[in-house]
């Protein structure tokens, strides 16, 4: 496949101000894959580096938000035989330094070494350049394949899908036959809704302001919809369970109200 020297990238040139500007393709190293974005989401976590700069972010003029994306191998480094040119790939965020002791025990997410290039930390999208450009380079590491039936789109949600899984691995992830409830109707709370009833929950509440968001929550698998606009959550829940509650209350729309009520 032939790559241009140059792309088209969305640089943060000042807060909350993206600009469109033609910078030169990246090259992948011995162990890294050049990818070409094919879909690449907007998180709340990009709103508030665009606005705020996060630790280890680079300056103003010289960074590419977006660590939500997914999209086809174009080049691989002399390394790296686990994919070829023109498999279809998702991706996570982080590749830790690999040498601190919170990423030798795993916990590379907490990378003790954060935004230290110099040490091996990158967090593309957040520490180095992400997805809202037409290539990015990934450490192999944090490659993973997806199947023709799944979407670019529905792929670049795999990021969510983690955090989700991560939050029912904490639950013990056997949720079988127990009551959920997910406050927030945001992609986490449409993703926690969906996780929960293929793990076999027996009921599950959704709980959130945006009608529109209320309706995709039931298509997903919801059994219930509150309006917290409407009716009070925690009264309607411990009602309908006879003052019992629920097993499992999973808050994913980080307000103070979506808390209290978890």
């Amino acid at each position: 496949m032939s790559i241009p020297q140059n792309m088209l990238a969305a640089i943060l040139v000042e807060p909350e101000r993206l600009q469109v500007r033609e910078v030169p393709t990246p090259k992948p190293g011995p162990e890294d894959v050049l990818i070409q974005v094919e879909a690449c989401a907007v998180c709340s976590s990009d709103v508030s580096l665009m606005r705020d700069p996060w630790p280890g972010q680079p300056p103003f003029g010289h960074f590419i938000p977006g660590h939500e994306y997914a999209g086809e191998v174009v080049a691989v480094g002399n390394t790296v035989d686990e994919v070829t040119e023109g498999d279809r790939v998702a991706v996570e965020v982080h590749f830790g330094c690999t040498r601190c002791i919170n990423c030798r025990i795993g916990n590379y997410t907490a990378c003790l070494n954060w935004g230290d290039m110099s040490k091996g930390h990158r967090a593309n999208g957040m520490t180095t350049n992400g997805g809202f450009a037409q290539y990015v380079v990934n450490h192999i590491s944090t490659i993973h394949r997806i199947p023709d039936w799944v979407s670019y789109e529905e792929a670049s949600l795999v990021t969510n899908l983690g955090c989700v899984l991560y939050g029912f691995e904490t639950f013990g992830g056997y949720i079988v036959g127990d009551r959920v409830a997910v406050i927030g109707e945001g992609p986490l709370g449409l993703i926690s809704v969906q996780v929960a009833k293929l793990l076999g929950a027996e009921i599950v509440w959704l709980v959130g302001i945006d009608k529109s968001h209320l309706e995709v929550g039931k298509t997903l698998g919801a059994d219930k919809i509150i309006d917290a606009t409407q009716q009070d959550p925690l009264d309607m829940i411990m009602r309908e369970t006879e003052g019992v509650g629920v097993e499992i209350a999973i808050e994913a729309s980080g307000s103070k109200e979506g808390l209290r009520t978890a």
